[in-house]
Formats: structure tokens, C-alpha cells, sequence
């Protein structure tokens, strides 16, 4: 079986979610179940492929085919606007240069099955993928890689929109998502037969700790973009109160984004910079998780709280999306209000002052962690392959 997947911004300088999700998938059911998974994505912005994107393009389970625009279409492109074609001719242009240029691909030609990733608000290689499946007849699957029904500009799948409706009524073979918030949606819709819940998944023995964690400070620790709508900046703000009444705890922010310095100076407004550090770009963030104690989330931190209690931590996230699915309050994590800087602050200072919950946190973490083990998920999705293919 070869599984073809379409996906726009594979720049993995940094690995992040959707990214780990490719990659990850492709690595496993390659070895465990023989697919052939290729990658049609998009140039990188710098119309470059760096060193370390390109050491995961030369893995063996996964080829990555990267599509223009290249310095001749922004040309062409440029000439076109000064010419006065419509920025909508333009575009109808730049897509089925796209298009035609994926279609000789060999790993578009002998694909089985087309992957698409998301349903967002740009979708020009949803396009891409639907066209390349009616093209080769051959069917599509769809992964919504949101945790609620909402704005895509703040993270979540915009189930509403006609456009989208239009394309897992007609298009799709099937559509598999984690949420059972956007499930619903799909059942709501009609989509229930060719709709499948399959959580995200994680490698836990990759984060579980191989050494004895040596005596430290208590460590809180936040790992994702800095970016607005990841709103970092509460858990600076939150930690504040924590330092006020407990001066020995440390906190550690790992990641970067256009936030970074603004969070940097917040620091040094709130004269936190003795207790919080900024690690910035990491690639491997299990050092900084095996050193640490409590794990923060903000609305998008379900990935990072999966590997959080892999790692063997307590957890700490906003009610919030696929986090309030996830986590049982009191059980294996604390929720908290989203955006509530006091009530964040205030499951902090009882994490850090309360031992045996921290313990009973983490024990129970990692308990419901095995129900996302990536052996245990991903063979889910070789059966709808298979089960698509049947069809």
C-alpha cells in the first residue's frame, strides 16, 4: 500500500505537532505494516531546504516531494498584478501550476490512498489533495488536526463554512479527528459512517526518563510557540503569584515565536529573572521535562501534555477543547479556567506545596497516557486505509 500525504508547511526546523504526527505515523506503519508513505508540501519560505529539515526528507519512510512557487512564478506572478490580472486569476493560476506539477510526481501516479492534513481557513492544498485524488481516482482521508469546532484562526475546525461541508460530504472517503467535540459535529452533519475518532498519539518509553532525577528547586515548565494565540504570557503572569509566596520554585519556558521578546521583557518587568528562564528553539525537549516537576498547558498544549506525562509529571490545563476531553480534574491533571490568571496560579502553588498530589498526578498521568501509545493508535489508522481500500 503507498499512502500519499498533502500537506502545505512541512518545515519541521522545529518539530511540532502536525509535523510529529507525519512523521511519527509514516516511521511506525512503515515498519510494522510495509506502507509506502510519501509528501506533497510546499516549498520553504526561503524556497530552500536547511540542513535540518533535510535530514528528516532523507529518512527512509517518508519522501518528501516539494512543490513552487519558484523564483519563476513569483516573476510571473509579480508581472501579472503589474498587468492588472485579478488577484483571484493570479491565484487560479498559481494553483494549477501546483496541481500539474504534482501530478507528475511518481508518488502522486502510484499512490493508493491521499492523506490530506486539517480543513483550515487557506485551503489551497485541500484543494490540491482532492484534486490529485479525483485525478487518480483514488480515495481520500482526512485528518482535522483541531481540538473544537471554531475559528481556524485560533486553532480550531470550521466544520460550518459551505466550502468545508462541501468537501467531507463529496469528496472524502473518510475523516478521522480526536475530538469528540468535532465528532459530534461530523454526526451532526450527516458524516457518522465515514467519521472515526483516533486520538493523537506519543512514544512514551521516548520520554520516559532513563536516570534518577537529581534533588532540584521545584520546576514548572512550559513548552510550546510563543505565539499570541498560545498566550505564554499567563503563565508568566501566573507564576508571579506563585514566586510572591513561593520564592524557590523555578519555571522554564521552552520554544520561540514572536513573543519571545516580550516575554522576555515581562520577565524582567515583574523581577522574575532569578526564577524563570527562557531555553528557547529546542529540538529534543526531554532534558528540560526529566528536570523538571509540573507541566503547564495553555489552550494547544495537548500534544505537549501527552509527552508531559510520558515524561512522568503532573499536569496542569485550561478547561479547555481536546484538554478538557483528555484530562480528568483531580485524577491525572488539574484544569483550570482558560485565560484566568488567578486560577492558574493558584493550581500551581498547591502543586508545588503538595507532594503526595504531584506523585499521585504523575502516577495516574502516565496510566492514561498508554490509552495514546503510538502502538496502540496507530495501527487505527492502517485499517482505515485498508478498510477505504476495500470499499
Amino acid at each position: 500500500m503507498r499512502v500519499c500525504h498533502v500537506w502545505e508547511r512541512f518545515w519541521p526546523i522545529e518539530i511540532g505537532g502536525l509535523e510529529r504526527y507525519i512523521l511519527w505515523l509514516s516511521n511506525y506503519l512503515s515498519k510494522k505494516k510495509g506502507i509506502e508513505f510519501s509528501l506533497v508540501t510546499g516549498r520553504t519560505k526561503l524556497l530552500l531546504v536547511t540542513k535540518n529539515i533535510k535530514k528528516y526528507e532523507d529518512a527512509d519512510f517518508l519522501k518528501v516531494c516539494r512543490l513552487g512557487p519558484n523564483p519563476v512564478d513569483l516573476l510571473n506572478g509579480v508581472c501579472m498584478y503589474v498587468l492588472g490580472y485579478t488577484p483571484k486569476l493570479v491565484e487560479k493560476m498559481k494553483f494549477a501550476s501546483l496541481y500539474h506539477e504534482a501530478a507528475k510526481w511518481k508518488v502522486a501516479q502510484s499512490a493508493d490512498v491521499f492523506h490530506i492534513h486539517g480543513i483550515w481557513s487557506d485551503l489551497e492544498y485541500i484543494n490540491l489533495g482532492i484534486y490529485l485524488s479525483r485525478h487518480f481516482h483514488k480515495p481520500l482521508v482526512v485528518t482535522l488536526h483541531g481540538g473544537f469546532v471554531g475559528d481556524p484562526l485560533h486553532g480550531g475546525m470550521p466544520l460550518e463554512s459551505p466550502a468545508v461541508k462541501n468537501i467531507l460530504k463529496n469528496d472524502v472517503a473518510a475523516i478521522t479527528t480526536y475530538s469528540k467535540e468535532v465528532l459530534s459535529t461530523l454526526h451532526k452533519l450527516g458524516l457518522e459512517k465515514k467519521s472515526y475518532l483516533v486520538t493523537n498519539f506519543v512514544d512514551p518509553p521516548h520520554f520516559k526518563n532513563p536516570d534518577t532525577v537529581p534533588p532540584h528547586d521545584i520546576t514548572v515548565i512550559y513548552v510550546g510557540r510563543l505565539e499570541p494565540v498560545q498566550t505564554p504570557e499567563l503563565v508568566i503572569k501566573a507564576f508571579k503569584q506563585v514566586n510572591d509566596q513561593l520564592p524557590n520554585a523555578k519555571l522554564i519556558i521552552v520554544g520561540y515565536g514572536t513573543l519571545f521578546g516580550y516575554l522576555k521583557d515581562l520577565i524582567k518587568e515583574l523581577n522574575l529573572e532569578g526564577s524563570v528562564s527562557l531555553a528557547g528553539k529546542q529540538t529534543d525537549v526531554r532534558k528540560f521535562l526529566w528536570n523538571s516537576d509540573v507541566f503547564v498547558a495553555t489552550n494547544f498544549g495537548y500534544i505537549a501534555s501527552l509527552e508531559a506525562w510520558s515524561a512522568g509529571l503532573a499536569v496542569v490545563a485550561p478547561k479547555f477543547g481536546i484538554l478538557k476531553e483528555t484530562i480528568t480534574h483531580e485524577t491525572d491533571g488539574l484544569l483550570v479556567e482558560p485565560g484566568n490568571v488567578d486560577d492558574l496560579a493558584s493550581a500551581l502553588k498547591r502543586l508545588i506545596a503538595d507532594k503526595e498530589l504531584r506523585r499521585k498526578l504523575a502516577v495516574n498521568g502516565a496510566e492514561t497516557v498508554k490509552n495514546y501509545d503510538i502502538r496502540a493508535v496507530a495501527p487505527k489508522m492502517s485499517q482505515i486505509y485498508q478498510s477505504i481500500l476495500e470499499k
